[in-house]
């Protein structure tokens, strides 16, 4: 049987010690698609918009609504720390900023504002490929509903 040489150790330990550094940093993403959603959900009669049956099942699940109407929608490529603006109203807006990738989560914050004025902040945990809705205060029978899912 061959033994290794003190050097060849060395060189092997060295190899090892270097890659177990940046391995983690290798398997990050730097970059995410995020597709998200805005929702308006109603009790009066109107069914479910045809744009909304991939997730349609878990909105029956979670909230208590007759109808689901999407009110915009799109997928963007993030990078962690440049928030996006969404506006949804007339003077209301989704800020979205990726806080931190790793190779399970996605950790992203989410603030909705009113004019400059922050009315809805949340800290969230998204997994790859998966969907999580958030839902908003009910307003004259009405209520938004946010959807985001991310890729990496």
């Amino acid at each position: 049987m061959k033994y290794l040489r003190p050097l060849q150790i060395a060189l092997l330990l060295s190899a090892v010690i270097f890659f177990s550094s940046f391995y983690p940093k290798l398997c990050m993403a730097t970059t995410v698609q995020l597709e998200w959603r805005i929702i308006s959900a109603s009790h009066k009669k109107g069914g479910v918009d045809p744009r909304l049956q991939d997730i349609y099942r878990n909105l029956g699940a979670i909230f208590n609504y007759s109808s689901y109407r999407l009110i915009n929608m799109s997928r963007l490529s993030m990078s962690p720390n440049q928030p996006i603006s969404i506006p949804f109203s007339r003077n209301k807006t989704c800020v979205i900023k990726i806080i931190r990738v790793t190779n399970k989560w996605v950790h992203a914050q989410i603030q909705i504002l009113k004019g400059n004025q922050s009315i809805f902040g949340t800290t969230v945990r998204l997994m790859n490929g998966r969907t999580l809705l958030l839902g908003g205060p009910s307003d004259h029978g009405k209520a938004l509903i946010f959807s985001l899912r991310s890729f990496w």
